[in-house]
């Protein structure tokens, strides 16, 4: 409802739900004027329109005081800058962080999880999932466009993040404070990842870039298997797929070894891919692609836009028998000051990884007119993983004799396919006080399929006298083939109104209120398929003998029965399952006088959710919760504001954690058990921060908070009554307790003309205390190995501290752009045990360097160094002020160099 016009005539237009005004000029040179009531005229002065140009402007108008001036606007803008968030950030009622697409080529972050990194209170784990406020899974939430997309890990609410493509987002906003429009169940923080809108003009970027690690690229000791043609779009062809011969059968069918010579001989042949042992063979450099199109134009004279993207890249990673270590550990007892091995002493490890990440984004929007507009995005991602592992140990007491050694291989294939689309609109009724209504529906399917994941293990003594290994497969020790496929549907609607209203002394407010509707569903499937290893006659360490078809099921004219295969399922672990989820909000958003402003409303969030095993196991949970929130924004002066909130939000169990299944970690030899009987999880939040705003591009800002959560959700040890077990369940503790602060600050280090002034700094710091009450049990079984111990304990996967720092040099006159970045989180509880010292990630201080130089008018070359530091990954447990690593191995150094054509 802004006033367009040029200067000193009538001739304009009016902005629309967009704030968005089209005028068109003959050619000449104009000056154009924007004002609207009780805000001051803003005039943009000397405008050259010349024959088939567009000039696009982005204007912000101030609040008028009691004289009114003309403001001169020389600067231009855009959503997807640092400064457009910078100012979104200062204006809205919410509390939040923000990185932008501007910034991700700079910090060189290829997807979402990368950028994330870089804001306040972020950490990022298993380079896919993202904790804020080191709180994750179940406490820290991911959306895509504003809408609930599923995540791709059967074991975990966490959004996987790294199969969003950096090229494909416009940019990410992390809430920090809950408010009635947003999803209730969230506590760290509420990740919104945005994808590109389409430009006011043609654009067209293409780039292709390589990487190279010395411990993965063209190394010629890389652990490869035999994989589909297909593999290099990541996705198996049906190379890795179960044979026909095994499909018609399931366990209650399967052919009997000793009644059914013939099928049990057919089915024990049926594999094709005899493979157990991983290979070896050198790999090309890591390599990326990246593509995008997008332009506007009337249709009907009216403007539609669009935009259309692809991705590609291809990553190798390494490590090696020399860095990489596994152990396992035994109990230990009072006085002890190192720690037994159990299963795997002194392991050596390799492991490498092949993944391949394709990305495709269809964005277009449609405006009916200046009050109405439609828009649809579609967006598919598909990921293929191979994943191959040796390990080399020995065993302390594996019989009875402890020179026994043994050797692990893992040949593991995952592909994941994500397929969103969505359809929104926008209205604005200009009869009904400009009623604003938006609406959208996001329907999504993804998938993650583990075809032959097949493990095995051997063991081998070496001859005191010859020297000579002896080799041997036990019937303990079975080889594995294991299919899984899980599948989830994603259905969910939301609709919004916001109705501008004058309250407090006619001060200009909103009313808000909306709805909300998901439903989703999740299939999980597994078959297991086992083979009983009777005959090592021929078996000197060569692997592929035990498969060959002379070994496998009855050979001599059926009157020996050798290698066979059985079906192993477990019941419990196939299980379908939904959740319904209904919501509504009413809010008021308010200046209570010029420089204060309140929020405040109630949500509320019925949730309804059922899994049914396939060994009729069944778990529920049924709620209905009232989540209210009120904030306060006072503005101490133009350019700073003070914030406080408070504010109940919620966590939802995973369908896997109150799912009453047992499922076997194969690399940490854990079971872990899920909790028919867990209940959701409240949180009490409060916040307070203090920011500023000096100049554009600078930020300043100190943030408290303090959280209590009411029955958490953590994972316990079990014990028997002869004492501690490997098991793990799920299990809501009574409360914990979170407090914290926040540091920020980005200032341009010199003024215009000055030798610094294209040199700007960053840095962010956020520590946390979090923790635990520890039971009076498992208090009493820690005690007896360490008298001293404490009763509380840190919380799941929580950082005390994370440190982001930047140094970034932007010369657009001469085409150049750098920065140094740092990046470092504290020590995280991973493994809370009790007849043991808890396993903590150890941190791991991230430096990266990158330079671009603009070349020509349209080219672009970057360079990048990454983990400059070459850090080491450390799973550690510590005893007596002495560690011990249940995983340790190096990451190596990235060296990487992009070209970029960008024609706009």
């Amino acid at each position: 409802g802004a006033n367009v016009i040029i200067d000193g005539t009538t001739k304009g237009a009016t902005s629309d739900l967009d704030g968005v005004a089209t005028l068109t000029l003959d050619p000449g040179t104009y000056n154009i004027r924007v004002s609207y009531i009780s805000y001051q005229a803003t005039v943009i002065k000397d405008i050259k329109v010349e024959p088939g140009k567009i000039n696009i402007f982005t204007v912000r108008l101030n609040s008028a005081d009691l004289q009114i001036n003309e403001v001169v606007i020389t600067a231009k803008a855009a959503r997807n800058t640092e400064n457009a968030l910078l100012t979104l950030q200062k204006k809205s009622p919410k509390l939040f962080d923000a990185i932008t697409s501007d910034q991700f080529s700079k910090i060189g972050a290829s997807d979402a999880a990368g950028a994330l990194k870089k804001v306040t209170g972020v950490t990022i784990t298993g380079g896919k999932y993202v904790y804020v406020r080191g709180l994750g899974d179940r406490y820290s939430k991911s959306i895509l466009n504003g809408s609930e997309v599923p995540s791709l890990d059967p074991n975990k609410n966490a959004v996987q993040l790294d199969i969003f493509p950096a090229n494909l987002i416009d940019n990410i906003i992390v809430y920090k404070t809950f408010t009635p429009d947003l999803p209730g169940d969230f506590a760290g923080g509420l990740v919104d990842i945005s994808t590109k809108d389409f430009p006011e003009s043609f654009d067209f970027h293409l780039s292709v870039g390589f990487d190279y690690n010395k411990q993965s690229n063209f190394n010629s000791n890389f652990l490869t298997a035999k994989g589909s043609p297909t593999d290099f779009l990541g996705f198996d062809n049906g190379f890795r797929s179960l044979p026909a011969e095994l499909k018609k059968y399931n366990e209650d069918n399967f052919p009997d070894p000793y009644l059914n010579k013939a099928a049990i001989t057919e089915v024990s042949r049926a594999f094709k891919n005899k493979q157990f042992q991983p290979g070896k063979a050198s790999q090309f450099l890591n390599h990326n692609f990246s593509f995008s199109i997008g332009n506007q134009f009337l249709l009907f004279k009216k403007q539609l836009g669009y935009i259309f993207g692809l991705s590609y890249s291809r990553d190798f990673t390494n490590y090696t028998l020399n860095s990489g270590i596994e152990n396992v550990f035994e109990g230990i007892s009072q006085g002890q000051t190192t720690l037994n091995n159990d299963i795997l002493s002194t392991s050596k490890e390799q492991r490498s990884t092949d993944e391949v990440l394709v990305g495709a984004m269809f964005n277009t929007s449609y405006k009916l007119n200046s009050n109405n507009k439609i828009s649809i995005a579609l967006l598919a991602n598909q990921s293929g993983n191979s994943e191959n592992r040796y390990q080399d140990g020995y065993k302390l007491d594996y019989a009875s004799d402890s020179s026994v050694h043994i050797q692990n291989r893992v040949i593991n294939y995952t592909e994941r396919s994500f397929g969103n689309g969505q359809i929104r609109g926008e209205h604005v009724i200009t009869g009904l006080n400009n009623l604003n209504i938006t609406w959208s529906n996001s329907y999504t399917v993804s998938s993650i399929n583990q075809p032959d994941f097949r493990l095995m293990r051997n063991t081998y003594t070496i001859d005191e006298t010859t020297g000579d290994s002896l080799f041997n497969v036990g019937n303990n020790d079975k080889p594995s083939r294991y299919f899984r496929k899980l599948k989830e549907l994603n259905d969910n609607a939301r609709l919004d109104f916001s109705l501008p209203v004058t309250l407090f002394n006619g001060l200009k407010s909103k009313i808000k209120f909306g709805g909300y509707f998901l439903y989703k569903k999740r299939s999980f499937r597994e078959n297991v398929y086992k083979y009983s290893i009777d005959y090592n006659r021929d078996y000197n360490g060569d692997v592929s003998v035990l498969f060959l078809n002379e070994n496998l099921g009855y050979v001599n004219n059926g009157t020996e029965l050798r290698n066979f295969l059985i079906m192993y399922n477990n019941k419990g672990n196939n299980f379908d399952a939904y959740q319904r989820l209904e919501a509504g909000y009413v809010m008021i958003e308010s200046l209570v006088t010029e420089n204060f402003k309140i929020t405040a409303g109630i949500r509320f969030e019925k949730t309804y959710m059922h899994l049914l095993a396939f060994n009729d196991s069944t778990g529920t949970i049924q709620t209905n919760d009232l989540l209210p929130s009120i904030a306060f924004t006072y503005s101490l002066n133009e350019n700073t504001n003070l914030r406080i909130s408070a504010n109940r939000t919620l966590a939802r169990p995973s369908f896997r954690e109150f799912a009453p299944l047992a499922t076997f970690d194969f690399f940490g030899g854990y079971i872990q058990d899920g909790n028919i009987n867990l209940k959701r999880t409240l949180i009490n939040n409060y916040d307070l921060r203090w920011e500023r705003f000096p100049d554009p591009g600078e930020y300043l800002s100190v943030s408290l908070f303090y959280k209590k959560f009411f029955y958490p959700i953590e994972n316990t040890q079990l014990r028997h009554e002869s004492g501690s077990t490997s098991e793990f369940q799920y299990n809501n503790v009574d409360q914990s307790y979170m407090y914290g602060v926040e540091l920020e600050a980005r200032k341009n280090l010199g003024s215009e003309g000055s030798f610094l002034q294209n040199f700007k700094v960053a840095a962010n710091f956020s520590y946390v205390y979090a923790f635990v009450n520890v039971t009076n049990d498992e208090l009493l079984a820690i005690r007896t190995w360490n008298p001293g111990a404490i009763d509380t304990r840190p919380m799941f996967n929580q950082a005390p501290y994370t440190v982001n720092a930047s140094i970034l040099y932007e010369n657009p006159d001469k085409g150049w752009e750098s920065a140094l970045n740092f990046n470092v989180s504290g020590a995280r509880l991973l493994v809370y045990q009790i007849d043991l010292p808890s396993i903590y990630l150890q941190p791991m201080p991230d430096l990266n360097f990158t330079v671009m130089k603009t070349l020509f008018q349209h080219y672009s070359i970057r360079f990048r160094v990454k983990n400059i530091l070459d850090n080491t990954y450390k799973e550690q447990m510590t005893l007596d002020n002495n560690a011990f690593y249940k995983t340790k191995y190096q990451l190596g150094r990235n060296f990487s160099i992009s070209l970029s054509y960008n024609f706009k």
